[in-house]
């Protein structure tokens, strides 16, 4: 479902807010300091998805938050040098209302043992955030509306009504700051409840 119209007005205003800067300067954006894409589009297909640790987390749970979805597996080096950051990040910003959802996608169709790896992950790396079972359709969705690759860990950084307004795939030198920025500028934003979404 699309946003209504008066939905499609708020968001466009809130990202012209954001291009032309808090302090209303008009500088150019760095290029170079740029997201891998820059998408308006909600989930449709994928709503929710099973803890890691018992239960289930719906997206519209995490309404009124920043959401950072870390799509990864506990078999990849590249996540495993992530998730200290991931970490870190969570814990600087978590009382102003940042959320993470990792999502596990492991060499397994076995929900169980991705259970067990994933909690065995959580120990490793001490992890306080939600870890979850990933699924097929959050790719399928990724790949309609982004042209995601399929690159571990991909990141996908939805705004406070649920938005998607940045994605990551893989996260190299340098482009930790770039992230931890992007996250700070959707905290300053408002939250506009969105009618049907958060009900």
């Amino acid at each position: 479902m699309r946003p209504d119209p008066l939905v499609r007005a708020t968001l466009a205003l809130g990202l012209a807010f954001l291009a032309a800067g808090c302090d209303g300067d008009e500088a150019e954006p760095d290029p170079a300091e740029g997201p891998d894409v820059l998408m308006l589009f909600r989930f449709e297909q994928f709503t929710s998805a099973d803890r890691t640790d018992g239960g289930e987390i719906t997206l519209r749970s995490l309404a009124g938050k920043v959401v950072l979805l870390n799509l990864f597996g506990t078999w990849s080096a590249p996540c495993r040098r992530s998730t200290p950051l991931l970490v870190s990040l969570y814990e600087r910003y978590r009382e102003q209302g940042f959320e993470i959802l990792a999502l596990a996608y492991e060499q397994t169709r076995d929900v169980t043992q991705t259970k067990r790896a994933a909690e065995a992950y959580r120990s490793e790396f001490s992890v306080p955030y939600v870890l979850a079972v990933g699924s097929d359709v959050l790719w399928k969705e990724l790949r309609q509306n982004a042209r995601v690759v399929g690159d571990m860990p991909t990141f996908v950084l939805m705004d406070r009504q649920g938005v998607v307004r940045d994605l990551f795939e893989g996260l190299p030198p340098g482009r930790e700051a770039v992230l931890a920025d992007r996250i700070e500028r959707l905290l300053a934003e408002p939250y506009v409840a969105v009618p049907g979404q958060d009900e």
